[in-house]
């Protein structure tokens, strides 16, 4: 099996961690789970070390940027990992037996894949990835973001939009392809099935203003091929 490593950008919410080390790893065996962690969240470091402890398929990485978006972990998880693939994820998830196994399996040589967040309508009809695994040389020589090869995510975004980006980066590509059996739930409060908190009232924040950058971006960037 292809090993894969599970990036995972994270901020003040250390009482996620061994459970998504646990539903992650229990269902995918050659899964390394990076968590990107701010140079100044101790809480979040000192779950990270202990969850590390008791496997070593966990790891860490300290992102010491004063910029601690989604996107900005995101892009340092890419330069700082070295599995052929990725998954990008938050620590919101829960991961299905088989989630990883089904996209290996049912490999077409498509360089980023949808999974099925279980959710979200426009990923489970195939337009939209919230949490896409993508092929490591892809992200070299092309990227998943309008900024070109070596990148992820356009680091103007907060939060949101990234994945409206990289949808469509795929898409214009010929490389989106959609794995309705790997199942990675995302538990949301937009769906009422994971409680608010601070980290997301956060990324909520600046939802405008990373709409307002995405229409910018998708029309200059329309025809690109």
């Amino acid at each position: 099996m292809i090993d894969v490593a599970v990036i995972v950008p994270v901020m003040r919410r250390p009482h996620n961690v061994q459970k998504f080390a646990e539903s992650c790893l229990a269902t995918a065996h050659t899964a390394h789970i990076y968590f990107i962690v701010d140079h100044d969240d101790m809480a979040e470091m000192a779950a990270v070390e202990i969850a590390a402890e008791n496997d070593d398929r966990v790891n860490m990485i300290v992102n010491e940027s004063e910029s601690k978006t989604f996107a900005t972990k995101c892009n340092l998880g890419y330069r700082e990992t070295s599995e052929p693939w990725l998954l990008f994820v938050g620590d919101d998830v829960r991961f299905w037996p088989g989630w990883w196994a089904e996209i290996v399996h049912s490999d077409d040589g498509s360089a980023f894949v949808a999974t099925n967040d279980m959710r979200n309508r426009s990923v489970m009809s195939g337009q939209h990835a919230t949490h896409p695994a993508i092929r490591r040389d892809w992200l070299d020589d092309h990227g998943a973001s309008w900024d070109g090869p070596f990148t992820v995510c356009h680091e103007g975004y907060r939060h949101w939009y990234v994945d409206n980006e990289w949808s469509a980066v795929a898409q214009q590509a010929g490389q989106f392809r959609y794995c309705s059996r790997s199942l990675v739930e995302h538990r949301h409060p937009i769906w009422n099935d994971a409680p608010d908190d601070e980290v997301y009232r956060l990324g909520q924040s600046f939802a405008d203003e990373d709409r307002v950058l995405w229409l910018e971006r998708s029309m200059r960037f329309a025809d690109a091929r």
